[in-house]
């Protein structure tokens, strides 16, 4: 790990971390001009919700190295060999932006996109355990209080997940990152499915992938890039900033969706049912390439 940050570590003991009230107090307590990292075992296999809310706010997960001499980040492990897990779950992000107003709702657009998968979320709260039933005009409540950023974790049977919401000049984005351990099958079906409720509700972009390393337990450590891309959507914002180029590989297919200029881009990829060696994130690479 860079030794040159200036690292406040924050200790997540045991060896399933969650996303505490101890820990968002101690969040807030940092020594001015410190980077806060949250160390955990090597062994450590967070909550999702925990993994979540960290990439959301770029903290680092730092565990000892196979040596024990040093600290890496977990987060950005290069996957390699097998995967942990032999059957994946699967992780689904989205996002949209509302347009600030008394009428905005904060909750329904992720409840919504969950109903391709047979899920749907039945808790919520800042902390874990969840405290609170899903409702959501108290979640909405809650978030324009918490302006102009705010994250609260969600589960469900078979889902659990981070809601975050962001104030901005155009409007307010919500965005939910959610893990669906069912094992419902992710057919073409689904997939289409999944797809179209992503551009009728207008969502800026939606990812939809195949998670071999976490399950209903939690991120094995080092293992959350063990991701199969099988689906993404671009919104028409995310159209203008990123060169699409001409898909030549096998089951991958490019698909616009409404009208200009308020089109939508959807990506399919090969559907698979085991670790891939990453072969399929380097193709999302190369076929969505951010513009200079």
């Amino acid at each position: 790990m860079n030794q040159g940050l200036p690292l406040h570590f924050i200790p997540a003991p045991g060896a399933r971390p969650w996303k505490t009230r101890s820990l968002a107090h101690a969040l807030t307590e940092l020594p001015p001009g410190s980077v806060p990292a949250v160390a955990m075992l090597r062994e450590a296999r967070p909550s999702y919700g925990l993994v979540a809310f960290l990439k959301a706010t770029d903290l680092v997960w730092a565990r000892p190295t196979d040596d024990g001499e040093d600290l890496e980040n977990a987060l950005n492990v290069a996957p390699e060999g097998a995967s942990p897990l032999a059957g994946g779950s699967v992780a689904v992000t989205g996002s949209v932006l509302h347009p600030a107003g008394h009428t905005t709702q904060i909750g329904a657009y992720t409840a919504r996109m969950l109903e391709p998968f047979q899920v749907r979320p039945s808790r919520a709260g800042d902390a874990e355990p969840l405290g609170w039933t899903w409702d959501v005009d108290g979640i909405t409540g809650w978030f324009q209080s918490h302006m102009p950023w705010s994250a609260l974790l969600f589960s469900g049977e078979h889902v659990t997940g981070l809601l975050t919401a962001v104030r901005t000049a155009s409007g307010v984005v919500e965005s939910f990152d959610a893990l669906i351990t069912n094992g419902f099958p992710v057919t073409d079906s689904v997939r289409s499915g999944a797809i179209a409720q992503a551009a009728a509700l207008n969502s800026v972009d939606f990812t939809l992938e195949r998670h071999f390393g976490a399950d209903a337990s939690g991120v094995y450590s080092g293992a959350d890039q063990f991701r199969v891309p099988l689906a993404a959507v671009l919104g028409p914002d995310l159209l203008k900033s990123v060169d699409v180029a001409v898909p030549e590989a096998e089951g991958v297919a490019l698909e616009r969706l409404g009208f200009r200029p308020f089109q939508h881009l959807a990506v399919r990829f090969p559907l698979v049912e085991a670790w891939d060696g990453g072969s399929g994130r380097a193709l999302r690479r190369q076929l969505l390439q951010t513009q200079p």
